[in-house]
């Protein structure tokens, strides 16, 4: 059993959608966005950089998310999960073989996201978020902004 499933890069320039926010929280907005796009039969990875926040985040899928209950999991680290959502923290991997990709607060390297066909950030006030959307453009990927989880257009 390998560690992690992958996917070639698509002959298509990855979608990138930045949701900007108004404050500086994301867990309840990232939270929402998981359990909109599990409701439309997505499987998704949801990355945080480190495993304090994605304790937080697993926390707000079990008790918080405005969603009825999302199936989901805090990966260990090791073997590959059928889970439809899967909470990655530090590493970037893809133990479910999902397609789109969830980031909670920011990834080192945007080239890491390759392997997904569907990529969602979130820009808020935080300096932690400047530059995102060049980051993402500079790595070669198509960018659309929207205002929130749900709003159209650029903020």
């Amino acid at each position: 059993m390998t560690e992690k499933k992958t996917r070639e890069p698509s002959e298509k320039p990855v979608k990138v959608v930045l949701h900007r926010l108004a404050g500086t929280k994301k867990a309840q907005e990232v939270s929402l966005l998981v359990g909109s796009l599990y409701e439309k039969g997505k499987r998704v990875t949801v990355f945080l950089s480190d495993s304090g926040r994605a304790a937080i985040l697993d926390e707000w899928l079990w008790v918080r998310a405005q969603h009825p209950f999302i199936p989901h999991v805090l990966w260990n680290g090791h073997g590959e999960v059928e889970d439809p959502v899967v909470v990655v923290a530090g590493t970037l991997a893809n133990p479910n073989g999902a397609t789109v990709l969830v980031i909670g607060d920011h990834i080192a390297d945007q080239r890491e996201a390759s392997g997904f066909s569907e990529i969602h950030d979130f820009v808020t006030a935080s300096p932690e978020d400047e530059g995102k959307r060049k980051a993402w453009e500079d790595a070669g990927f198509k960018v659309e902004e929207r205002r929130g989880v749900t709003g159209k257009g650029p903020g």
